[in-house]
């Protein structure tokens, strides 16, 4: 078979055969053991990037935004880490909200079937102004980040501002 290839492929084929680099200068490996060294680093990363999005987000106290069942706390027990009863006043299929009055600050608490509609509720709330505690499919809604602390030591999340109306902000 080899009569019968040009020449400069018969000369490949008869080193690779002979266990001879295929050109001068290249380092001889058998080619059963290049195959898996070819997909170690792609396996390598991929499992990394499972172990690190696999998990909930994490506050850095140990309390985690979403429990190991995957699910928000409820709006009730946003409320709770308020330490006032909350009022469920809409119950849909993307969302459940519920609010609270502390201290005459007025407190909403949302909780989503998904980050996606928690995305679009925010990017419509927003504009209105306010500040947000916002985890993994839940937010609660206050006037200012220090009153927000107490949910944010039990349940973790950041927060984020909306936009301020001239209502005595700047």
């Amino acid at each position: 078979m080899r009569d019968q290839l040009p020449p400069a492929q018969a000369d490949r084929a008869r080193q690779r055969e002979e266990g001879a680099p295929p050109h001068e200068g290249a380092p001889s490996r058998p080619a059963s053991r290049a195959w898996p060294h070819r997909f170690a680093l792609p396996a390598l990363v991929a499992a990394a990037a499972v172990a690190l999005l696999g998990g909930c987000s994490d506050s850095g106290d140990g309390t985690a935004s979403v429990s190991a069942k995957g699910t928000p706390p409820s709006v009730e027990k946003l409320g709770s880490a308020l330490e006032c009863k909350v009022k469920v006043t809409k119950k849909v299929e993307d969302y459940r909200l519920g609010s609270c009055k502390k201290d005459k600050t007025l407190f909403t608490m949302v909780t989503f079937k998904d980050n996606r509609a928690k995305r679009g509720w925010l990017d419509f709330s927003k504009p209105y102004g306010g500040t947000y505690l916002v985890g993994s499919r839940w937010l609660v809604l206050a006037d200012s980040d220090k009153k927000l602390i107490p949910v944010q030591a039990k349940f973790g999340g950041t927060i984020e501002e909306g936009a301020a109306h001239g209502h005595g902000r700047s």
